[in-house]
């Protein structure tokens, strides 16, 4: 009887040794299968945000952001989204084997939209362009813009050579335009850069913009937007009235540094802005404003100053084309010539006539490159480089005849919107402003929306506790699971 009580506890301590490691092998198996699966659920909630992305931005813009605070400004509406979602995903199916509690959702190590200067923005709209025909296409611009380098350094040469103020000239200027207007006894002469300015009086854009199109003064307000965060120093003076000899050869070169533009980099920014927002000619649907793009490139309060800007950087980008071919055309600097003797006659400052010959060349250049901002707005295309054929206006009355016919390879307003585009595309203020117009497009549909809310990649961090079953609750640590999960649209 002794040996069979001993025997029956020897069982008993055999069996319950073996439960408790049968009951501990399955709690350790169960831990690792509730480790796997909480993996599994926070890299499920992962791709969820991933996918929530804006819509709306994206297929207007082609865009991917998140925005974790849907329209609330705050983020703590992602985190109890997350926190929900990985809730029922881990506690939906019914059993009663894992009971989870989800803690401390939270989004770390956040980058929205704006941060290390639109980073994010730039690399999207790069990998947007990754094709064979922007490139292309900016290269066929470039090539353009390229033709006739060489005359136009020649023109800018001679100019800087020949084109040199006499010392008194400056304090003579306004006393010689006095003689010019009240000399008594003499032929009055006609001076082509008068002529000039009483034909722009109401402004560049009322003189260059067709009839059929209207253009708001409405005043915008944008105190609260993007680019407000940037300051911006203003563009070069583009007003001019060819009566300074030192101004003009300073807008010369100014105007050919412009078009030394990478091809690739900086065309990137200039075509994508060119083909997802509207412009003065070519106006998109569901838009706040008409001239978007004339606003990422000169940042004015209103379409119509916005408008005027580009047109005046537009005939500046014209003038030293049509100002060297006119240096090369011996009738046409006769002409400019007999015009320059009679004025400096006239006035009584023949020392000055070569000087004014200069002057008056780069005011007919001047007035032939408002005829051609004329014609593009029209919605026509124009030659890049001049030739006799394709000169429109005479030097007295710089009136401009005829239409560019037949100028397949020639240039339109949107070729030169994306020369103005590639030449800003080094700022961020453009990138800024860029945001603005999308803002303010998407808060037509979705008033509370704030581009400054939209993140491109961040981290998803918390705490996942699971229920022991098989045994006590010895260490805690062993049913807890803290997770960091990364994600980013752009890698």
């Amino acid at each position: 009887m002794k040996n069979k009580g001993q025997t029956t506890v020897f069982f008993s301590l055999m069996i319950s040794v073996l439960l408790l490691f049968t009951l501990t092998a399955l709690e350790v198996g169960r831990i690792y299968m509730s480790k796997v699966k909480v993996q599994a659920v926070v890299h499920s909630a992962q791709t969820s945000i991933l996918a929530d992305y804006n819509r709306e931005l994206f297929e207007r813009y082609h865009l991917l952001f998140y925005d974790p605070t849907y329209g609330t400004g705050s983020m703590a509406v992602a985190e109890e989204k997350i926190s929900d979602y990985m809730e029922e995903s881990l506690n939906g199916g019914g059993t009663t084997l894992y009971e989870y509690r989800v803690e401390d959702v939270a989004l770390t190590n956040v980058s929205t939209i704006m941060d290390e200067d639109m980073k994010q923005l730039k690399e999207q709209i790069r990998q947007y362009e990754k094709t064979a025909g922007v490139i292309q296409k900016a290269k066929d611009i470039w090539n353009k813009t390229a033709e006739g380098a060489d005359d136009r350094k020649r023109a800018e040469e001679e100019t800087e050579r020949n084109g040199k103020e006499i010392p008194q000239m400056a304090s003579t200027k306004q006393d010689t335009a006095v003689d010019h207007t009240e000399s008594e006894g003499e032929e009055e002469v006609d001076d082509p850069r008068e002529t000039l300015q009483e034909s722009l009086k109401s402004g560049i854009l009322a003189y260059v913009l067709p009839a059929n199109i209207s253009v708001s003064k409405s005043k915008r307000d944008y105190s609260d937007s993007p680019s407000n965060q940037y300051t911006f120093f203003g563009q070069t003076d583009t007003e001019i009235d060819f009566s300074d000899i030192t101004k003009m050869k300073t807008r010369l070169r100014s105007t050919s540094d412009w078009l030394q533009i990478n091809p690739v980099d900086q065309f990137v920014f200039a075509d994508y802005t060119n083909v997802h927002f509207s412009n003065l000619v070519h106006e998109k649907e569901k838009c706040v404003m008409p001239c978007e793009t004339e606003y990422i490139i000169a940042g004015k309060d209103n379409d119509y100053a916005n408008a005027e800007a580009v047109a005046k950087q537009i005939t500046w980008l014209r003038m030293p084309v049509n100002y060297a071919y006119l240096l090369s055309d011996n009738a046409k600097k006769s002409e400019v010539l007999t015009v320059a003797a009679a004025i400096c006659t006239a006035t009584g400052t023949p020392a000055f006539m070569e000087v004014v010959k200069y002057l008056l060349l780069g005011c007919w250049a001047y007035g032939e490159s408002l005829h051609e901002v004329k014609l593009i707005y029209a919605g026509e295309k124009i030659p890049y480089t001049k030739n006799a054929a394709n000169w429109y206006t005479d030097l007295r009355s710089l009136a401009g005849n005829g239409t560019a016919t037949n100028c397949e390879n020639g240039m339109d307003y949107e070729d030169y919107l994306m020369i103005l585009l590639a030449k800003e595309a080094n700022k961020e203020i453009v990138y800024a402003r860029m945001l603005d117009v999308i803002e303010k497009n998407l808060q037509m549909d979705m008033p509370a929306f704030r581009i400054t809310d939209l993140i491109g990649k961040a981290t998803i961090q918390g705490k996942v506790t699971v229920n022991p079953l098989f045994v006590t609750r010895g260490n805690g640590e062993l049913y807890e699971y803290y997770f960091e999960e990364p994600f980013s649209y752009c890698e």
